[in-house]
């Protein structure tokens, strides 16, 4: 049988709760259309992304993440590696999260990965920050809408997500996954992005047009995941799972590097308050189904599972 995703119209507000909260339980992952985000937008944070990219390895790595502290900025082709005792990745990337200055709260208190970003000089990639924090705008809207109709399809106040956001972490990723010749000799088990799956709530996807996204079925087997014009690939990642008490899918996803052209992604990692406390939802869990999980916080589970990832280097 050929498996696909869902493809959930945001649009069409009948039976909305209803039909993601079927998308979660069984795929965890969805096409998300119908969304009010222009495509010109989208189009320039793709284009500012490729132009900082285009940058020679000496100029990238002005920005290099291990400058920030925090973990912003420029990491190269094999800093991380996704899928554990695997070769480091064939992407590289650049992070962007909640740009904090030296007065913020949770800077002053010194919590682990907040404050500035590191921002590539405007003389090399002109429009480069004003592109991306325009994107990352909209897209933090859209996720805010899509949790409040995730909470209705739990059975919960369409409000209900709003406590955890009141100085949420997201993180916006620009990624770039070189071109691979057909021929080319790779370090076994190497590929784009290992075998993995998301960390936080949910995860905002937009790619380009080169395809090579995977994801598992419950079986153990893989689908591609094919662009969709002018649409989200949206997926839960661990703490939703954990949040839901198991009733919500945390799904693996991999990348292959397409032969013979680049593939380009914006992948939007929508976390909540760093000390948001994450334990079973009201209504996930009763006697005969009791937390699975201990209560952790949102912040402390962030970085554990990143630093999982580094490969060795």
């Amino acid at each position: 049988m050929r498996r696909s995703l869902p493809v959930i119209d945001l649009s069409q507000r009948e039976g909305l709760p209803e039909r993601l909260d079927a998308a979660c339980r069984h795929e965890g992952f969805f096409y998300l259309v119908g969304h009010d985000i222009s495509p010109d937008l989208r189009a320039a944070a793709f284009d500012a992304g490729r132009r900082f990219f285009a940058l020679s390895e000496a100029d990238k790595a002005r920005w290099h993440i291990e400058r920030s502290g925090i973990h912003r900025g420029f990491d190269p082709i094999g800093w991380q590696s996704l899928e554990p005792g695997q070769p480091g990745d064939l992407k590289e990337s650049f992070y962007l999260g909640v740009d904090r200055g030296p007065s913020d709260p949770l800077v002053l208190a010194g919590t682990p990965n907040q404050g500035p970003n590191q921002w590539p000089d405007e003389a090399l990639v002109p429009g480069f920050r004003q592109a991306v924090q325009a994107y990352e705008q909209a897209v933090n809207r859209l996720a805010r809408q899509l949790l409040s109709f995730m909470a209705l399809g739990l059975g919960l106040p369409a409000g209900h997500f709003n406590a955890f956001l009141q100085d949420p972490m997201p993180v916006l990723r620009l990624l770039h996954y070189p071109a691979q010749a057909a021929s080319e000799a790779l370090l076994p088990g190497q590929i784009g992005c290992g075998a993995h799956t998301d960390w936080g709530s949910i995860t905002l996807l937009a790619q380009d047009e080169a395809g090579g996204l995977q994801v598992q079925a419950p079986d153990g087997s893989w689908f591609d995941a094919p662009p969709m014009a002018d649409s989200f690939v949206v997926n839960l990642g661990d703490m939703m799972a954990r949040w839901t008490n198991g009733r919500y899918r945390s799904t693996p996803h991999r990348v292959f590097n397409p032969h013979g052209r680049e593939r380009y992604s914006l992948a939007y990692f929508f976390d909540i308050d760093y000390h948001a406390q994450v334990s079973a939802l009201p209504g996930c869990f009763d006697d005969a189904n009791p937390p699975r999980w201990p209560p952790t916080t949102a912040g402390q589970h962030i970085i554990e599972m990143y630093e999982r990832t580094r490969a060795s280097h």
